[in-house]
């Protein structure tokens, strides 16, 4: 039997309507360390998305390094895997690759070819000190590595050691509530039969709602993220501790990641603003956490209104993030002279497109600012074209 703890998509550096939220990563690696402590794992596997963007600041890149250095320290003997999700770069995640290996740490951020076209697979298996073998799977385009990989740890694994094999995907038929899969790298889905049957744990990553997906006999789990993402992902967030057996079900305990800080959708069902504003009146001027405000309007929200919002919040502890637009439903069929149609849209210039669907999402104007750097990057495109 192996004991692992399985984490993924912590998102370091996320940048949340422009608030830092690096404190909340700190508290999560401060509990992990706890954890990691207690439970004293065999291994702790890291199924991608480290990172929130493939270019984090120098700040989130020395936060993940202090992290994982207090993660070796909080048990010396515990392998780490790390593998690169669709938000990593995979080169700047296995770039030091060579010295974390020094601390028993694994990163494996790309697959690799020889100079006969192979792929090279040694760096993909992992020997957790005798006790199992893991298959660590980056995010990839085209996952011929499984089967790859299958044969070859069953030519290796003579001792019949516990198989774990990590990848980071979206599989078919997994709860995404709250979750956004338009993601950097555009994942799409992929059946779980992709991968078969000859792993006995599979830590997968990128879905950030924990689970066990139904028709894999309890071996094919997402762990979910850490923290909260987004405002929807209203689920207790975690880590997996999992004890696996060869040719048995693993044994799973979720261990919450406590936080304090709260999402609000204020309120929640929307409102017109000024009765929306008077909900947020009455919200605890102490509370930690963030505001989206819920309005109910007819055709646009006033330009005014984040003006008005961040009024009522002054003085209070929690922050805003936007407004959710909600408009009314018409009664009946009502025919709208403004909706486009294909050959409309081929025929509009992209910023005067662009503005009408920020106006339509946002219930405002695009700021010049912002038109002015799209415009930039609908130029850039066209020149690569």
């Amino acid at each position: 039997m192996v004991k692992i703890i399985h984490t993924s998509d912590w998102h370091i550096g996320l940048d949340f309507y422009q608030y830092d939220r690096s404190e909340e990563h700190r508290r999560f690696f401060a509990q992990l360390c706890d954890i990691v402590s207690e439970e004293k794992p065999d291994a702790l596997i890291v199924s991608g998305d480290v990172y929130h963007t493939a270019t984090p600041s120098a700040a989130a890149q020395k936060l993940y390094t202090g992290g994982m250095i207090a993660l070796h320290k909080a048990c010396p003997s515990m392998t780490i895997v790390v593998v690169a999700g669709n938000h990593d770069s995979y080169t700047r995640l296995e770039s030091t690759s060579e010295v974390w290996r020094l601390a028993n740490v694994h990163v494996v951020g790309f697959v690799e070819r020889n100079d006969n076209g192979e792929l090279c697979l040694d760096k993909h298996l992992i020997d957790v000190g005798g006790k199992c073998l893991v298959a660590a799977i980056p995010y990839v385009n085209n996952l011929q590595i499984v089967d790859l990989l299958k044969d070859e740890v069953r030519s290796r694994n003579k001792a019949s050691l516990p198989v774990v094999v990590m990848a980071h995907l979206a599989v078919s038929g997994s709860v995404t509530k709250g979750q956004e899969l338009l993601t950097q790298g555009g994942l799409d889905y992929e059946s779980l039969d992709v991968f078969g049957n000859w792993y006995d744990y599979l830590a997968l990553g990128h879905i950030h709602c924990p689970q066990t997906l139904k028709g894999s006999g309890g071996k094919a789990r997402y762990c979910g993220s850490p923290i909260r993402v987004n405002f929807d992902e209203d689920y207790p967030h975690s880590v997996s501790v999992v004890e696996v057996e060869a040719g048995q079900a693993p044994l799973v305990r979720e261990v919450e990641i406590k936080s304090d800080v709260r999402f609000l959708t204020v309120p929640e069902k929307a409102l017109p603003l000024d009765e929306a504003l008077e909900e947020l009146r009455k919200v605890d001027s102490d509370i930690q956490g963030f505001v989206r405000l819920n309005v109910l309007v007819k055709d646009y929200a006033p330009f005014d209104a984040d003006a008005r919002v961040l009024e009522v919040l002054k003085d209070k502890a929690c922050r805003f993030c936007r407004i959710n637009v909600v408009r009314e439903v018409m009664s009946g069929v009502e025919k709208r002279d403004d909706v486009l149609g294909v050959q409309d849209i081929k025929a509009l210039n992209p910023i005067v497109l662009a503005k009408r669907y920020y106006r339509e999402l946002y219930g405002m104007e695009m700021d010049d600012d912002l038109a002015e750097l799209f415009m930039e990057a609908a130029a850039r495109a066209e020149q690569t074209e």
